[in-house]
């Protein structure tokens, strides 16, 4: 019988540790009691759970539709946002940080961040309704706070390094999102805040490095990663907006 690393079954499937951790002690992956490694059946099981959550289904419904024999009642990703929405409105700062902690935990990083929390972002820059600043600055705090968390605990599992350096924003909470989505990818990532570039030395600490471009790159800037690429540097351009602009402004994030 074949053994995978927990680091292999993130790669395969697509669920980060966060994910299996919560699936696991759910009782929605089955145990292991022969090593602490992951069988071919476990990997199974996991990608049969990126299945059911990529439709936004919660961890309780899907343990009513395996365990108790209930149909299956999809909420979907409306209902995620209209939870997170509540909280924005009415939460305390530990009830929405725990929140988001756990719909983290329900769902792989991609899904988290680029259909829940990205147009949930989006919805809540375009909202003109009573409190709508108030809403969107806490949920721009509570990025940030998810953000340093997993940070930490990537920090603690020693994953791969890389630097996420900020060329320019359009949209600050954008950074942060992408920051978890790559923790959950098997990274700790560093987000450079500075304006001044980065050298691409020898001596880098980082094993990948992201010029993150939320209002396009100068062409001083692109030369630079240019210069970097022929070298050798593991070094790409990330974000919304990489079209070269010859007065961008270089942009530091709040």
């Amino acid at each position: 019988m074949n053994f995978y690393s927990t680091e292999t079954v993130c790669a395969i499937t697509g669920a980060n540790r966060a994910n299996l951790r919560r699936w696991l002690r759910g009782g929605l992956i089955s145990e292991n009691h022969v090593n602490k490694d992951w069988s071919r059946h476990q990997v199974d099981e996991v990608l049969a759970m990126m299945a059911l959550t990529s439709g936004g289904a919660t961890l309780w419904q899907i343990y009513q539709g395996r365990h108790c024999g209930l149909d299956y009642s999809w909420s979907g990703w409306v209902a995620r946002r209209g939870d997170l929405l509540r909280q924005l409105e009415l939460g305390s700062d530990r009830e929405l940080a725990r929140t988001v902690r756990n719909l983290a935990g329900d769902y792989s990083s991609d899904d988290f961040v680029n259909v829940l929390m990205k147009p949930l972002n989006r919805w809540l820059r375009d909202d003109t309704r009573r409190g709508a600043s108030r809403r969107l600055t806490r949920f721009h705090e509570a990025i940030v706070h998810h953000s340093d968390c997993v940070k930490r605990a990537s920090a603690r599992q020693q994953q791969m390094p890389l630097l996420l350096e900020v060329v320019s924003t359009g949209d600050e909470t954008e950074v942060w999102l992408e920051a978890i989505r790559l923790t959950g990818q098997g990274f700790c990532v560093e987000v450079d805040q500075t304006s001044q570039p980065m050298l691409y030395s020898s001596e880098s600490r980082h094993d990948h490095h992201l010029l993150w471009c939320g209002a396009g790159i100068s062409h001083e800037r692109m030369t630079q990663f240019q210069r970097g690429l022929r070298s050798g540097k593991p070094v790409m351009l990330s974000g919304p907006d990489r079209s070269v602009h010859p007065a961008v402004a270089e942009a530091r994030v709040a």
